[in-house]
């Protein structure tokens, strides 16, 4: 899988609540975990939506951007 479809798949996989942890999510991406941070920091800096972990569902989501005035 290319970089481009891994990030990809790992965007539909926050909106379905799918991501598991950091682990799962790099077996489900086929890279190592470091890989997994580092495609989740680039989303963090092009997206308008903050990704955090989830300890209660146990996976990434997506939450609104606060706007600091």
């Amino acid at each position: 899988m290319k970089y481009y479809e891994r990030t990809k798949l790992l965007i539909e996989l926050i909106e379905k609540k799918k991501t598991g942890g950091p682990s799962e999510l790099a077996k489900k991406l086929q890279v190592h975990k470091r890989t997994v941070y580092r495609i989740l920091d680039d989303l963090r800096l092009s997206s308008p939506y903050e990704i955090i972990y989830c300890k209660e569902s146990g996976g990434y989501i997506f939450l609104e951007k606060k706007i600091n005035r």
